[in-house]
Formats: structure tokens, sequence, C-alpha cells
């Protein structure tokens, strides 16, 4: 099997946020996917602490063919609305606004015939040239069953789900680099960088799932391992992720793991049949995951 680390939830354990402190102060985005469709508009909180201005930079022209970067100084009781307008993209206007109070100055944007294309753009927010947070911005077709989301609850996704699970097979999971539970759930991956080092893990959705999701951690590195807590509970038996390493120099990851997500009370399907992963014979994947499983609980009782 090709699981590098289990995961399961981790009762008691709050994932509140993704915000990483910067040197210059903090700012956190929030929510974790914000949703706009063609020609729509969403809004979107950042709170901030000790920070005179911000920067925001949604997409890569590199990767996706697209980049937005603006400099924005907070309203000033520390939460500064934020409103990204479709029909805006693409160098024809204004796409990024401040709701009430706060400034926003567009320092870049790609230059294109059109507006973006519907699809996922990451967006970072970085405090005096150090990241700080991130999210996915998701713009949907006209035909999308969303209208555009504001990103005021949760993690600014919906609460539906597929209405028929997803099989998953032996043959998935042996696949995976990580088998992770729908849940608060704790990533452990081998890192280069030495003891005492903080690096940035981040899962990032794949394919189908829905709905999207793209969450960062900073973790400091221990015995030559990077942990961080996510809230994958909105994820679905069947999703699949990709995990990377980042932020930090000393880090020399090259490979992105591939994530599975599989629910055990769905359960896994085997060559020859269907095998549930409940307790307390715990199957295929949750069999190999009991020994690390008892491992993370006693080390947050310590």
């Amino acid at each position: 099997m090709a699981v590098l680390v289990a995961a399961t939830a981790l009762v008691g354990v709050v994932v509140a946020g993704s915000g990483v402190a910067a040197a210059d102060g903090t700012a956190e985005l929030g929510a974790g996917v914000v949703t706009v469709s063609e020609d729509g508009s969403a809004e979107f909180t950042v709170e901030t602490d000790g920070v005179d201005a911000f920067e925001v930079v949604v997409g890569n022209e590199e990767e996706v063919g697209y980049e937005l970067r603006a400099t924005v100084t907070p309203d000033g009781d520390g939460v500064t609305t934020l409103v990204f307008t479709h029909a805006e993209t693409g160098g024809s206007g204004a796409p990024l606004t401040a709701a009430d109070g706060g400034a926003v100055e567009i320092d870049y944007e790609t230059t294109l015939s059109e507006a973006i294309a519907p699809g996922s753009y990451d967006a970072e927010l970085f405090v005096g040239g150090d990241p700080a947070d991130v999210a996915t911005l998701v713009v949907e077709d006209r035909t999308g069953d969303e209208s555009g989301g504001d990103g005021s609850s949760g993690d600014g996704a919906t609460d539906g789900e597929s209405a028929e699970a997803v099989t998953v097979t032996e043959a998935d999971v042996e696949a995976a680099d990580l088998v992770v539970a729908p849940a608060e759930t704790e990533l452990s991956v081998p890192v280069t960088a030495e003891d005492g080092e903080t690096v940035t893990l981040r899962i990032r959705s794949d394919g189908d799932a829905s709905p999207s999701f793209l969450m960062t951690e900073a973790a400091t590195v221990e015995n030559g391992t990077a942990s961080a807590a996510f809230d994958l509970r909105r994820t679905t038996h069947g999703d699949r992720a990709t995990l990377t390493v980042g932020g930090n120099e000393a880090v020399n990851e090259s490979g992105a793991r591939e994530v599975l997500v599989v629910d055990e009370e769905i359960g896994v399907e085997e060559r020859d049949g269907v095998l549930g992963l409940e307790a307390p014979g715990f199957g295929v994947v949750a069999g190999g995951l009991a020994v690390l499983v008892v491992a993370i609980v006693a080390r947050r009782r310590e």
C-alpha cells in the first residue's frame, strides 16, 4: 500500500482558519472558497491585525494564464470586505474593490480579450512580502448550480454533496500516497528541512471534487516530519486532492503527493465485493492506520 501517513478524526480539535502570521502582522481570509458566477460578483472578508497594507494575488499567469495583483489598505476596524467582479477582469475595469472602508490599488492585471474563464484560481494574501493565507476563487459558468458566494459562512462552499457516492476500489487506495477521512484530520509527511524549521503544507482538491477546496497550514519540522491539521469535513468519499510542501528555501520537495478521501461508512470495494471500514475490524485502510492514530491522540494528550 502506498499510504505514507494515516489520518483520522481528532476529537476536540477545531481548525479555525488557515491564516499564517507574517513578520509585519497578520492577515486572514474569512473563507477558504469564494464562488462567483460569470458576470457576477462575490464578497469576501480579510481580517487583519497590525497591518498597514496587504497584497492580494489572484491566479498565476504562468499556470492559468491570468494574474491579478492588488495592494489593499485595510479598514480601520480590522475587517475589510472586498468585492471581486467577474465582468471587470481582463484589464477592462476594476475587478477588485473595497465595499466598506479600506482602499484597493490594482498593481498588475493580465490583459485579456474577455473576462477570465470559469475555473478555480488561487487567491493569496501577502503581508510585507510574506505569504499570509490562501483560498480558492471558483468562477462558475452561467449554467452552474451556484449563483455566487459571499464567503460569509464556513469555507464559502455549499453544503450539498454528490447525489451518489463514488466507488473507491482497493486499487485506488493502493495508488494513493495518503488516505484521509472526511473529518478534522492531521496529515504528516517527511521533509528534507532541518528540525525546527517552518514549512507550509498545502492541500488542493483535484478533478470533480465538490465543493472544491484549497487549504494551507504552517508546520514545524520535528524528527524529519511536518504535521498539520486540516478540516476536511466538507469533503466527500472518493474526492482526490494534491498535497505539496513549500514555504522554506531549505525544502527540496520535487513531487506532489496524491490524496484520496475514504469514508469508512461507505467502504472500499474489493475485487470480489465491498469491504466496510468500520471499527472494530478497521479493514484494509483503517487497519493500517490504527497505530498512527493512537500515536496522534497520545501526543495531543501530553
